[in-house]
């Protein structure tokens, strides 16, 4: 009896240290993780794909090589594949979608935006940089870590009147609930406005966001990060996200998180948890440093292995 008790504790706590990669104490739900470790790791191969087909050629080009130009061809039809289109849509959404149910569990949410903040500024300088010394043409001016930032920011203040209001005027909890949805609310209208006034989802070649509005008047500047007009400024910009509709989505997902992952619902996975799960949630965990370190990484080791193939 003793030994089969000692077998239990020994098998607990070898699975404890196989998932300490994936959690952090009890305030972390696998599922998340795993989900978004699964868009970030789609979206790795998405810029390796582009890699192969944008990159690689300069790089023989330059070198006098021609390692992987027999990819060349099918990097170029994924990229313009009505899979890839599609696949692209559905992982932004649901990446999007996640960072509002983190939202909701965050305990301030103005302190974590402000990491999104000094990523999003770092990258302007970078890309202006890069563009400057080598015309890389891959300016950055509104991406996906400002709009992540902006959407953030904009949860907090929502969530911080709605605060104020259950303060101020001593609600009683069910109607705190209902007020706490209320991010989420103005995020589901404006993604039904957005696609009734100002977008459509083009499905001629996959599924893809298209803008109908021409912008011309106003300062287009000005708009553009807000939405995607058909003149925007930031249109054939590199990681262009305006808040419209990309943000609503982000305060859409809030609306998940009230429902789930504040109720009894949100241990409904936690028994499908184990060591199988642990590589991907910790992709998911550091999310943002896997998507700032592969778009270095993934050029790197391509040029390394073309140099590489020059000495053999």
């Amino acid at each position: 009896m003793q030994e089969k008790a000692t077998a239990v504790l020994q098998a607990g706590a070898m699975r404890k240290k196989l998932n300490i990669y994936c959690r952090r104490g009890g305030d972390r739900f696998w599922e998340l993780d795993f989900l978004r470790g699964l868009c970030v790791l789609l979206m790795v191969f998405d810029h390796f794909m582009f890699n192969i087909w944008g990159v690689m050629p300069v790089v023989n080009d330059i070198l006098g090589t021609s390692v992987l130009a027999d990819a060349y061809k099918a990097a170029e039809m994924y990229w313009e594949s009505p899979l890839r289109h599609t696949a692209r849509f559905l992982v932004l959404c649901m990446f999007f979608g996640l960072c509002g149910v983190s939202c909701t569990l965050s305990k301030n949410n103005f302190k974590r935006a402000m990491p999104l903040v000094a990523i999003a500024l770092a990258i302007n300088v970078a890309s202006a940089m890069a563009d400057r010394f080598f015309e890389s043409g891959l300016v950055v001016v509104f991406g996906v870590f400002h709009m992540l930032a902006a959407s953030v920011l904009v949860f907090a203040l929502l969530d911080f009147l709605v605060n104020a209001i259950v303060r101020k005027c001593k609600l009683s909890a069910a109607w705190e609930s209902v007020l706490k949805c209320v991010p989420g609310i103005i995020g589901v209208v404006l993604i039904a406005l957005y696609f009734s006034l100002w977008g459509r989802l083009d499905t001629s070649n996959g599924w893809a966001v298209k803008s109908v509005v021409s912008g011309k008047s106003g300062n287009v500047w000005a708009i553009g990060i807000f939405i995607e007009t058909l003149s925007s400024p930031y249109l054939y910009h590199a990681d262009y996200f305006p808040l419209l509709p990309w943000g609503a989505f982000v305060l859409a997902g809030s609306l998940i998180g009230r429902a789930v992952y504040h109720s009894p619902a949100k241990y409904a996975l936690k028994k499908l948890d184990g060591p199988w799960n642990s590589g991907i949630c910790l992709i998911g965990r550091h999310a943002a440093l896997v998507y700032i370190g592969h778009m270095a990484v993934i050029p790197a080791i391509l040029v390394f292995f073309t140099l590489i193939s020059m000495i053999f």
